[in-house]
């Protein structure tokens, strides 16, 4: 077999992946504009192709040294696999069934924007956190890792699974999927949670002051993972802070 195809570093595999995803992302942006039929479905398929087409964009930018097939995300998991494949079957069986629950505009409307803006939460703070970001827990202090509290970090500890959290939840408000989407709030925040109090363990080792003091401060991100529905870090003055540094980050 060819390792090009067959290693998750291969550039066939790697090209292969890229070329998948602007297939799907143009046919889902098709879809949306010409279809009347299946224009919602392309609106899902647009926001899951930029999903995982821009976590490998990133990782291009800040950790070239780890890029490789893995870096789109796509072989994630089986859980989310079976979970997306679930959402599917779900919006075409209500179709044919319910074919007028699946015709409220204003819902998938609103979709689109908790996904998208799901997703700019979640770039935004790949981009902050740079080369501190990775998609697996760290384990081990690296002798370059910085904790990371400017920018959207002002607002939330774990802005990316924030905006994950919210951007799984904007995909299944497009479908108009009434079961995937108490599903995917449930399934989604106990997984956070659960990934949340690990990598947390580990931030306490890493920084055992200034993690602590940060994180009395500044809420999780995540509605009820620490206790707090309401944050206090999401007053203006922290929102007006997080967008100076990021324009200031840009600008440099």
């Amino acid at each position: 077999s060819n390792e090009q195809f067959t290693d998750t570093k291969g550039l066939a595999r790697v090209g292969a992946g890229g070329f998948f995803l602007g297939l799907t992302l143009m046919a889902g942006l098709q879809l949306v504009i010409f279809s009347p039929t299946l224009g919602q479905f392309g609106a899902y398929v647009f926001c899951i192709s930029l999903f995982h087409w821009l976590e490998f964009f990133l990782t291009s930018l800040f950790n070239p040294h780890t890029l490789s097939f893995d870096s789109y995300l796509l072989n994630h998991s089986p859980e989310y696999h079976t979970a997306m494949g679930a959402s599917v079957v779900e919006y075409f069986i209500e179709s044919l069934v319910f074919p007028s629950m699946k015709n409220f505009w204003p819902v998938t409307c609103l979709g689109v924007t908790i996904a998208l803006t799901g997703q700019t939460i979640r770039t935004w703070a790949m981009w902050e956190a740079a080369s501190n970001f990775t998609h697996q827990i760290a384990e081990v202090k690296r002798e370059n890792h910085q904790l990371v509290v400017d920018g959207i970090y002002r607002l939330c500890r774990h802005p990316s699974y924030c905006g994950w959290f919210w951007w799984a939840l904007g995909t299944q408000v497009i479908l108009i999927n009434p079961v995937s989407i108490v599903a995917y709030a449930l399934v989604s925040w106990r997984f956070f949670r659960d990934r949340i109090s690990i990598e947390e363990n580990y931030l306490d080792e890493f920084f055992p002051e200034k993690y602590q003091k940060y994180r009395r401060e500044v809420w999780s991100g995540i509605p009820g993972v620490d206790g707090v529905w309401v944050p206090n870090s999401l007053r203006l003055s922290s929102l007006a802070a997080a967008l100076g540094v990021m324009a200031n980050k840009s600008d440099t």
